[in-house]
């Protein structure tokens, strides 16, 4: 495919205009401002077309669509332990399957092109990725409530052990499986230093919630004499790539950690703010060196999977509390939302437009009214456009959303086995 006189926006904000694009087994073989000589097959007319890196949701749980809008307005424990947890419990792998699959139609449909995931069933999810073609880093979550369970007692151990032997790297790397303990408060250290020595062997990257809340992050201080950052580094957790899932709570020693290790922070906004929870330092932890990338959470706390929207209130978030209108720019946070994104999952070909990267690309519409006048099109595409103006979402190459249509999955059906499913939940 050959993308024509099209204008291109980099991870870094650079604003080209008239580019050509060509796209050949699943990378950019070519961008200039001129036209290649080889022949790229289809081509496309980027007139009053934006091309964008496809954008990446760091920290989400996909499947919990069939939860969007169960357990609103309380705060986090309240919402876990009253509301989520509960109709978890009720979750067979049919609901995962058609709820993964609906979360990740609307991704395609808002331009995000890969997810960090933790969950359950994944096998199921992991189905699901590989079947609509969308890019997916997936963790069983690990928790134990049972003192005197081991990590090698937990389902989630064989359940780890199969998803890496089954679907790390499928897909053509598309793919992958991290290590993911839940939390601090829903497991133990032991089981900590065994989950991080378990991604040591296998090689794999590790993911986990980290200080979403203050309660959490006190109680941890009362049980361990540490934050729960300091309990990661003694565990062995940060030996080994991390995501950090929140940090809302981190102190300043805690960010110099995470510095140090060279952990990624995914930066959750709107979930925070809508259950409580505060909002993460993100300006702060930049200046100390921490990656900061950016994820939605789940569709029952969001309630979206919309990552332009995520990203405008990211920015929006930061300038507010810092009384700083330069804070967190919006170079910064295409960059947190695209490249930084693909970082995080260990993506190094991925989340930008260069030669030699994927071909994850987003089309926009140029002609929709937010991105008229273009005095500042990066501007218009983080604080007017929205996902409304989404034409193309590209994964390899590979067109997976055109002009409103689903190419890889059946959205009717998505949509009516995903109701299905929760009657079923909701009627046991």
């Amino acid at each position: 495919m050959l993308f024509e006189k099209i204008a291109v926006l980099q991870a870094d904000g650079t604003y080209l205009k008239d580019q050509y694009v060509g796209v050949r087994d699943s990378r950019i073989a070519w961008l200039s401002d001129k036209a290649p000589a080889e022949d790229f097959g289809e081509r496309i007319d980027g007139t009053n077309r934006l091309l964008i890196p496809g954008l990446v949701n760091a920290h989400t749980h996909v499947a919990m669509t069939l939860m969007r809008g169960y357990g609103e307005e309380l705060p986090l424990q309240s919402w876990l332990f009253d509301r989520i947890f509960p109709f978890e419990d009720k979750l067979f792998p049919e609901a995962v399957y058609w709820g993964s699959m609906l979360g990740m139609a609307e991704m395609l449909a808002t331009g995000t092109v890969s997810f960090t995931d933790m969950y359950y069933f994944c096998d199921e999810t992991a189905k699901a990725a590989l079947e609509c073609g969308i890019k997916a880093n997936i963790g069983r979550g690990i928790s134990c409530f049972d003192p005197t369970k081991r990590f090698k007692d937990l389902p989630a151990y064989a359940e780890l052990k199969d998803l890496l032997a089954t679907y790390h790297g499928a897909g053509e790397g598309r793919v992958l499986i991290d290590v993911a303990p839940h939390a601090e408060y829903t497991t133990r250290p032991d089981i900590l230093e065994d989950a991080a020595a378990m991604a040591g062997e296998y090689g794999v990257r590790m993911q986990m919630h980290v200080s979403e809340t203050q309660s959490e992050h006190l109680d941890c201080v009362a049980r361990h004499g540490m934050t729960p950052t300091a309990l990661l580094e003694k565990t062995g957790m940060l030996a080994h790539p991390l995501t950090v899932a929140h940090g809302v709570w981190l102190t300043d020693d805690d960010m110099d950690r995470l510095a140090r290790h060279g952990a990624v922070v995914a930066h959750c906004a709107k979930s925070n703010l809508k259950l409580g929870s505060g909002i993460a330092q993100t300006t702060k932890l930049l200046n100390k060196g921490v990656s900061v990338a950016i994820g939605t959470d789940s569709a029952a706390s969001n309630n979206a999977l919309d990552m332009l929207d995520e990203m405008k209130v990211a920015g929006l978030l930061a300038k507010g509390v810092t009384c700083d209108p330069s804070a967190f720019s919006a170079a910064t946070v295409l960059h947190c939302g695209t490249r930084a994104g693909a970082l995080s999952q260990g993506r190094q070909d991925a989340g930008d437009i260069a030669e030699g990267f994927r071909a994850d690309l987003v089309m926009l519409d140029l002609n929709s009214t937010p991105f008229c006048p273009s005095h500042a099109p990066l501007s218009n595409l983080l604080y007017a456009s929205g996902s409304s103006t989404v034409k193309m979402t590209m994964v390899d190459g590979r067109v997976l959303y055109n002009n409103g249509e689903f190419l890889t999955l059946d959205i009717e059906r998505v949509r009516f086995e995903t109701q299905r499913c929760t009657n079923t939940i909701l009627n046991n």
